[in-house]
């Protein structure tokens, strides 16, 4: 897992099987701080958006920690779960915090009060793999291990199902949309990626985007990991259990680059900078 934390400095910050949290000065490669995270492996990290806070989800717990100080231990504690926690996220206007997992459910937990609760769920028809947030901030958009994806409108209540391919169902592994809200990606374990473009309205009362079918080609010949455009929105990177990272033009989705290290394993996670300068790939056991 890989969330990068943009301060007076540049930092990265890194997680995984090891059952430790590090942060990384992105320019020296060397380590600054260390959280122990002993219950269990981290699944998956987000960054509170006034980077004051970091959630990590593992096994039945979501953790928090403290960014501000060099407090190792977790100021919030949400213990009461099931099963894996794979997916999180955090709205824009800090009101909430949206969580996934195995035990096939996604939660939204209201931040504003004094204490973290659940005030919405949502249950899928298998385990949760991915779920990403609409830059309108009403919608979510899930995937799950049967291949199936749901748009949950969390404002009003609903929720729509799309099963995209019916006669050979993949697990959707990774979702991403674009930073205007007229695209999305997904990629799934056969290795193919999926193409939507996303229109529709949004007001008040209702909000309601449309998938609009784009695209669909095979990025990878094994397990495709995690998929992610760039802040531009020029760029979409995909990860794969074949050892290679790749880099697409959104223009045409024509392949810019691969990336491949020969001592690499799977390939699981990336991160753009800022910029879209520069993509940052997590793989077992290291980061390259």
């Amino acid at each position: 897992m890989i969330s990068s934390l943009s301060n007076d400095q540049v930092l990265l910050i890194t997680a995984g099987y090891d059952r430790t949290i590090r942060f990384w000065q992105a320019h020296t490669g060397s380590v600054c701080r260390t959280i122990m995270h002993e219950d269990s492996p981290t699944n998956c990290l987000s960054i509170f958006p006034d980077k004051t806070l970091l959630a990590a989800g593992s096994y039945q717990h979501i953790k928090m920690y403290d960014l501000i100080s060099n407090n190792p231990n977790p100021v919030m504690k949400l213990d009461q779960l099931q099963k894996n926690i794979v997916t999180l996220g955090f709205s824009d206007d800090r009101r909430f915090m949206y969580s996934g997992g195995e035990d096939q459910l996604v939660r939204v937990w209201d931040m504003r009060g004094s204490k973290m609760k659940a005030s919405r769920q949502m249950l899928a028809s298998a385990s949760v793999n991915c779920a990403t947030i609409h830059p309108n901030q009403v919608e979510l958009f899930i995937g799950d291990q049967d291949g199936a994806i749901y748009r949950w409108d969390i404002a009003n209540e609903k929720q729509e199902k799309h099963v995209i391919d019916q006669n050979n169902p993949s697990a959707i592994r990774s979702l991403t949309i674009n930073s205007e809200g007229t695209m999305m990606a997904a990629v799934t374990s056969s290795g193919n990626c999926y193409i939507w473009s996303l229109t529709g309205s949004f007001g008040e009362k209702m909000a309601h985007t449309k998938l609009v079918n784009r695209t669909s080609f095979t990025a990878h010949k094994r397990y495709a990991l995690k998929c992610l455009f760039s802040p531009d929105m020029t760029l979409l990177a995909t990860t794969s259990a074949d050892q290679t990272a790749k880099i697409w033009r959104t223009a045409d989705f024509s392949c810019q680059c691969e990336l491949k290290d020969n001592h690499q394993q799977w390939v699981w996670d990336c991160a753009f900078t800022s910029d879209s300068q520069y993509l940052i790939t997590g793989e077992k056991p290291g980061c390259h």
